[in-house]
């Protein structure tokens, strides 16, 4: 099966910090750079290319999905499938499946060769290109992120690279019909064999109709038959993004694939990429085909092995094979990727777990041939072009960010907190009052509440919302002294709120030991260029304004919610310096944060334009 979901709580696995290839890929290229990009989250700008990439994989697909024994060629229809309330395709139903309501057109109106089906697959591009295209186009569009212009990519390229994918699908329908349909062929023709994820064909899983196209056992077989018996798997364009995912058994790594042909009784993965296969992600590409293929292998019990691994660059039109990983080799990624997925998820790492060992800058030419000489020979030249160049201590590359101690406006002056110094953790020692609890959480986590007393501070304490904490004294009663570790603050209505998560321990305090409540800090002012503009509201299902903003010593997101995002916040872009002002301190997925709530403000000091390029 393509697509294996697994519960993630069964093993206490975060089911939004599982590995996935492209995080051990960033981890092979750069350990800091992994850090910057998924503890901070200091992701890169969104180029135009993206679209077109988007555009053609959903095209191709389309297309794919489709069958010309009951679409013509110039039809405007669809066959769109029924979505559960989470945006993935809804298998389990048997309703809103378009497939059972087509009704088949003449026979001799479908393809008889293979230059009949070229014309025909062309034809239906033409009927979805548009749609997919602009669809693209308005996704990037949507991402506040973005640079450059939709204008910098072609539309005709696009369409070369869909026509360059469909012929490279049909050289395996091709294929298919020169074998005799392989060993699923008699299963077809009599309605049975169908998958538990079956191809995306308009049809249900549960569908064992025989197809108006199957001929009577033991007749040729048709160009017809082979192309819906050929059709592979692929990730249904109607989904949600990643919903279609395979994980490990165990719910740590999870992948997509792009296409999984099964027609001969093996597998055969395929990336498609549209490019020409220059550049270094040449490189990164193969390590990515060679993750799926042992993932595939252990989410089939270890005894499937994939027969075949190939990129098709739709750019040029080539196909590159890329060599399996052996049996031992996929027993070595289970050990090696599990110390990895430890290191790096089964708590936050720290900056020093991560060093900057830039691997070397590799080239390849078109079609993804490794160029002559393959490898720079400068050990940073990777680091020289790195989007995070202007953060990293490898190389000097000056971004101009603040580091400024003190800000004047408004007519008085604003003690300004390096961001490398917010403090989002605190220990606090003092006396349990109104104690309900313990209890066991069904996840495992413990449930408690209860006032805490120091003198004349009082804190309300509670889990924290997105998990509670495991390390609870079992001495805990009204009126003992706990010492309360690394826990999170906030003020709720005037009142100071210690919570609790995963990492938190509640312990009873030693009789010498002090941490004063009335040390604990809530709110901060900064000063930094904005990274990344993460969510803007939309009117649709986006109410936030969440930005990435560093300055020399560090960084922090920021984050305001409906009435609280600011005015100016519209006006704002990438690389602007801006400060922000009595935000609240907090941590969302181990990332400092500055809330902007009730009194807090946001002053544009520099824009974007004034200063250095990121």
């Amino acid at each position: 099966m393509p697509v294996r979901r697994t519960d993630a709580s069964s093993f206490g696995v975060n089911p939004y910090r599982r590995l996935s290839a492209s995080q051990v890929i960033t981890w092979q290229t750069c350990p800091r750079l992994w850090y910057y990009t998924y503890v901070p989250k200091l992701k890169g700008p969104l180029p135009p290319q993206i679209l077109r990439g988007n555009a053609v994989e959903e095209c191709v697909s389309r297309v794919i999905r489709e069958s010309p024994v009951y679409i013509d060629a110039a039809a405007g229809n669809r066959l769109p499938s029924p979505l559960n309330s989470e945006g993935a395709v809804d298998w389990d139903s048997d309703e809103g499946w378009a497939g059972p309501g087509l009704i088949a057109r003449q026979r001799e109106f479908w393809p008889q060769n293979r230059v009949d089906f070229e014309e025909w697959a062309l034809a239906r591009t033409n009927a979805h290109f548009d749609r997919c295209w602009e669809s693209a186009i308005q996704d990037w569009k949507s991402s506040v992120n973005r640079i450059g212009s939709a204008d910098d990519i072609d539309p005709a390229e696009g369409r070369a690279m869909i026509a360059a994918g469909l012929k490279l699908h049909l050289d395996q329908v091709e294929a298919c019909l020169n074998a005799g349909g392989g060993p699923g062929l008699e299963d077809w023709r009599s309605g049975k064999g169908r998958e538990e994820f079956p191809a995306p064909d308009g049809f249900p899983r549960d569908w064992d109709e025989v197809h108006p196209g199957a001929e009577t056992s033991g007749d040729a077989m048709t160009w017809v038959e082979a192309w819906e018996v050929a059709r592979p798997w692929f990730v249904d364009p109607d989904g949600a993004s990643f919903s279609e995912t395979t994980c490990h058994p165990q719910a740590w790594f999870q992948g997509e694939y792009d296409l999984v042909y099964r027609w001969t009784g093996k597998i055969r993965i395929i990336d498609l990429k549209a490019s020409v296969g220059k550049g270094d992600r040449s490189g990164t590409y193969l390590e990515q085909l060679r993750l799926y293929s042992w993932i595939w292998w252990e989410t089939h019990g270890r005894v499937d092995e994939v027969e075949s691994l190939e990129i098709w660059y739709l750019g040029p039109s080539t196909i590159k094979d890329v060599p399996r990983p052996s049996i031992a080799e996929m027993e070595a990624y289970d050990i090696e990727l599990k110390e990895l997925y430890d290191l790096l998820h089964a708590s936050v790492p720290s900056i020093d777990d991560c060093p900057t060992k830039p691997a070397p800058l590799r080239y390849f030419d078109v079609g993804g041939k490794p160029s002559d000489p393959p490898v720079d020979s400068d050990p940073l030249a990777r680091c020289n072009r790195c989007d995070l160049r202007g953060v990293c201590p490898n190389v000097e590359h000056d971004m101009a960010l603040p580091s400024e101690t003190r800000l004047e406006k408004f007519g008085h002056g604003w003690p300004i907190t390096p961001m490398g110094e917010i403090k989002t953790r605190h220990t606090v020692i003092g006396e349990v009052r109104e104690l309900r609890g313990p209890t066991l959480a069904d996840d495992g986590s413990i449930d408690l509440e209860f006032r805490l007393v120091d003198g004349y501070e009082r804190a309300k304490v509670k889990p924290y919302r997105y998990g509670g904490p495991s390390e609870v004294t079992r001495a805990i009663q009204n009126d003992s002294r706990v010492k309360i570790e690394n826990a999170l603050a906030s003020i709720w209505r005037s009142e100071l709120n210690i919570e609790l998560d995963s990492e938190a321990i509640v312990s009873i305090a030693g009789e010498d030991e002090e941490a004063a409540m009335i040390e604990v800090e809530t709110r901060v002012n900064v000063i930094g260029r904005i990274w990344s503009i993460n969510a803007f509201p939309d009117g649709k299902g986006v109410s936030r304004w969440a930005i990435t903003m560093v300055d020399s010593s560090g960084s922090a997101g920021v984050v305001a919610f409906k009435q609280f995002i600011p005015i100016i916040a519209a006006g704002l872009s990438r690389g602007d310096m801006i400060a922000i002002l009595n935000g609240e301190i907090g941590e969302f997925n181990g990332q400092k944060q500055v809330r902007i709530g009730p009194g807090g403000r946001v002053v544009l000091l520099k824009p974007a334009e004034d200063l250095p390029d990121f």
